[in-house]
């Protein structure tokens, strides 16, 4: 089969490191391996100045509201099926997709890592809502921290990265308390002052450079919504195992603990700065067989997924 992938990215023609558009190019690489052509395409300045046909598919990949994407790829391909990936219950549907569907009265299938009624995607246009474990996709084979020498202070420290959330104000506030290292793009700086937190900031991680791996753990904290509605374990947890940095999980994460079937250790669950401390500078050295282990199912995970949305866009 013929398939386009269009990623949400904005940007130009150099590869991208965008953790969505690495999940995009993880599923064009596998369905390729299993002999489908597959082109990925996302919102660089000239992607529409030449337009295939002859898709079978075409599947959007995660969503943005600012993208060069013509619509143009879908009047040249009436014929194709589409589909939309994301992992995030937090986003709507990519506004090409949207528009294009609710012109024409027809529907797409979704690959989800959650239900469809914790996503803000309107289900009118949906015919099939498809759960993959989306968040296993950036699992790597081997543990990265072989691919990298890390040398620094911070190797005894716990880190917490992403973007501001609202849904986290609590939990932000009651462990970003001085001790661990928060990582995250200095436009998102001003959001956490705004609740009172001040810090230690450090810039963006750089995963080109395995910055990840300069830590010892990793605070896993979700948006209070996530603790009912079921997400799967989020991205930055197989992140963490891939540089072997050791997740501590808030207690309220406790659902989503369970329900992944992962077999997490006591200790690795905290409710204070203070566990947080004591568990980083005391870290059984189980934690490595733990790692190993986590590591181990997460491939398993990851390659189960990648059959899976193989088989649903291409049947």
């Amino acid at each position: 089969m013929k398939l386009l992938i269009i990623d949400s990215h904005k940007g130009n023609r150099s590869t991208p490191q965008n953790l969505h558009w690495l999940n995009a190019s993880k599923i064009q690489a596998h369905l390729v391996s299993v002999g489908h052509s597959v082109d990925l395409i996302w919102s660089y300045p000239d992607v529409n100045d030449t337009i295939h046909t002859g898709y079978d598919a075409i599947i959007f990949n995660h969503a943005s509201r600012y993208s060069y994407i013509s619509d143009e790829w879908l009047v040249q391909n009436p014929q194709a099926k589409l589909y939309y990936t994301l992992n995030d219950y937090n986003l709507g549907e990519p506004v090409l997709l949207w528009s294009w569907v609710k012109k024409h009265g027809i529907k797409y299938d979704v690959i989800a890592n959650h239900q469809a009624d914790a996503s803000k995607v309107v289900t009118k246009y949906v015919d099939k809502w498809n759960i993959v474990n989306m968040n296993s996709l950036i699992t790597e084979t081997t543990s990265q921290v072989k691919s990298h020498s890390f040398f620094s202070y911070e190797k005894s420290k716990c880190i917490y990265y992403g973007t501001f959330r609202r849904d986290r104000t609590k939990y932000f506030q009651k462990y970003l308390t001085g001790n661990i290292i928060i990582s995250t793009h200095s436009k998102n700086r001003s959001k956490f002052e705004s609740i009172g937190i001040t810090g230690p900031f450090s810039d963006r991680i750089d995963w080109n450079d395995g910055d990840l791996g300069n830590y010892k753990t990793l605070l896993y904290i979700e948006d209070e919504t996530t603790h009912v509605d079921y997400s799967c374990l989020a991205n930055r947890f197989y992140e963490a195992i891939n540089y072997d940095v050791f997740p501590l999980f808030d207690s309220n994460c406790i659902n989503t603990i369970r329900m992944s079937g992962y077999d997490i250790p006591d200790y690795a669950i905290v409710d204070s700065p203070r566990d947080v401390e004591y568990i980083t500078n005391h870290l059984p050295s189980s934690h490595e067989d733990y790692l190993l282990s986590w590591r181990n199912r997460a491939i398993q995970e990851r390659d189960e997924a990648l059959d899976n949305i193989t088989k649903l866009v291409t049947s």
